[in-house]
């Protein structure tokens, strides 16, 4: 049978490492330095007055830059040692590139998510099944606090793993930044359906009184970022639309410009501002005793 070369033994590298003690020093110290520097900037970044997404944003990317700055050093002054083990570890990288195809695609993701930016730390996404906030991506998985149907977390934190951003769509819930678009649906009791511009003039209402501290800011908000990026963006007014897709269904489309944190916040206080403006005063009881 055909001899095929073999990865490296342990006798290998305990004969290697005698001579390459200044390496092997010099590589736990730099290890060490990274770890000092990443809690050194974890524990300036609490300090600070930024609000909590900033201050995660900040810590998750010097994290990598770090480790990646320290990993690429480790290997230049490895580099010697390493290219007297090229064939054996050519045997190694092939087998791995094999075996390992999975953490393969996890860099490969992690790459496209540096250099494509589909998402990052404190946007809200939806990626397949799972719906939730991005709170750390790193080389091979990005980490979700979760969120339920209305916007809200649920405690639970969820990760998938890099390599599926190659193969699955991801959607960004979040992608103009401060403020979003958001889109509440409100249900038409089918004994509404003949009192439909009613129903839209205390929609209208509700959606401008629940947006009026932040109504000019998004406005001036959506013209800034379909001017950078060359994006013709609704200009952030309230509009209502009628899904009508559905037979027997009627559905009430409400989009408002809003924060992207106060979402399920304003999609409430529109839907129950509407409806109590449509209710009736409830009827006055008079009892025997008052009549007389």
């Amino acid at each position: 049978m055909p001899d095929f070369p073999r990865g490296l033994t342990l006798e290998q590298v305990f004969t290697a490492i005698p001579g390459q003690w200044e390496k092997v020093i010099v590589s736990l110290l730099l290890i060490s330095l990274a770890l000092l520097a990443s809690h050194l900037w974890a524990r300036y970044l609490a300090r600070g007055e930024m609000s909590a997404q900033k201050r995660r944003l900040h810590l998750v990317w010097a994290r990598n830059i770090i480790w990646c700055v320290v990993l690429l050093v480790i290997a230049a002054v490895w580099a010697s040692t390493i290219a007297g083990f090229a064939l054996s570890l050519a045997a190694v990288a092939g087998a791995m590139l094999i075996v390992s195809k999975e953490l393969v695609m996890c860099v490969h993701g992690y790459l496209y998510v540096t250099v494509v930016s589909p998402y990052k730390v404190g946007d809200a996404i939806e990626f397949g099944e799972l719906r939730g906030r991005v709170i750390d991506i790193d080389m091979f998985a990005t980490s979700l606090a979760e969120l339920d149907e209305l916007g809200q977390q649920t405690g639970k934190v969820a990760e998938f793993p890099n390599g599926l951003l190659l193969t699955t769509p991801v959607k960004n819930v979040t992608p103009t930044g401060a403020f979003v678009l958001h889109h509440i649906r409100i249900p038409v009791p089918e004994a509404r359906v003949g009192h439909l511009a009613p129903i839209e003039a205390a929609a209208l209402q509700a959606a401008d009184r629940c947006t009026a501290a932040w109504r000019d800011e998004a406005m001036a908000h959506f013209r800034k970022v379909s001017e950078e990026n060359f994006i013709a963006l609704p200009s952030g007014r309230t509009k209502v639309a009628w899904d009508f897709s559905e037979p027997g269904h009627l559905v009430l489309v409400v989009r408002v410009a809003c924060p992207g944190t106060e979402r399920h916040a304003v999609e409430q206080a529109v839907f129950k501002d509407t409806w109590r403006a449509l209710s009736p005063p409830p009827a006055s009881t008079v009892t025997p005793s008052q009549a007389e």
